[in-house]
């Protein structure tokens, strides 16, 4: 079943939102070379061993069903939130095809369901030849990756917490077509995660805001913007 939250939405407004899904459905047709896998809500997965073969060679996955909080630890033991993916996309392949997988942290923030492929498709020239289709087609994602990455880069080092707040809450607008209220799918610690700024600090920002008439609630289900162009003015200032 298409997952109504992605399927339709342009995707610069995925970018923006640092949610992904739905950018590799094509490769739904090669599940039968994939391992399945279930994985619980709260449950984290160090890549090196639960998603490696027998051989210690890592897999690449396919987002079946459910959402996933993809996070970079630093060596002190701090995380930082990267992005969230949904069904359709294919996960951990910058890790796989350049040895990189002992600073990533992949956490389920909803039940779900993902399809294990060996790394080595990634290199096989007769798939490449027999698939064409779905190695543009992964092309295309890992540059929407890319630039999620370096839009986030670009934000915290030239915007101060307040108008990131803002700017991501905009985002999240966008995200469900400019509308005022709507469900953001994403609770306030998630958010905190994304900005990587502890939760204390983002509780402030928010109280500031909603004292201020900008916003009015913020939960997981429900988040209302009072007043756009404040909240506009709020997110273009640095």
């Amino acid at each position: 079943m298409e997952d109504s939250r992605y399927s339709g939405i342009p995707y610069h407004v995925l970018m923006k939102g640092s949610a992904v899904g739905r950018l590799n459905a094509p490769w739904r047709r090669v599940l039968h070379l994939a391992q399945r896998k279930s994985i619980r809500k709260g449950q984290s997965i160090d890549i090196r061993t639960s998603l490696s073969g027998p051989d210690g060679r890592p897999y690449f996955y396919y987002v079946v069903s459910g959402k996933i909080r993809l996070s970079y630890v630093s060596r002190n033991g701090e995380e930082r939130t990267i992005l969230y993916a949904g069904p359709d996309t294919l996960m951990n392949v910058p890790s796989v095809l350049v040895g990189d997988e002992d600073n990533t942290l992949v956490t389920c923030t909803e039940d779900a369901e993902v399809a294990l492929f060996d790394s080595a498709l990634l290199s096989d020239e007769d798939f490449a030849s027999q698939y064409p289709d779905l190695m543009i087609n992964l092309v295309h994602s890992l540059s929407v990756h890319m630039v999620i990455h370096s839009q986030r880069l670009a934000e915290a080092s030239l915007s101060n917490s307040v108008a990131q707040v803002c700017r991501i809450i905009l985002e999240l607008s966008d995200r469900h077509g400019g509308r005022a209220r709507f469900s953001p799918e994403m609770t306030q610690q998630e958010l905190a995660l994304l900005l990587g700024m502890h939760r204390t600090t983002l509780t402030r920002i928010l109280c500031r805001l909603r004292e201020g008439g900008v916003l009015g609630r913020f939960t997981r289900h429900d988040l209302e913007i009072l007043d756009r162009a404040r909240l506009v003015e709020m997110a273009e200032s640095s």
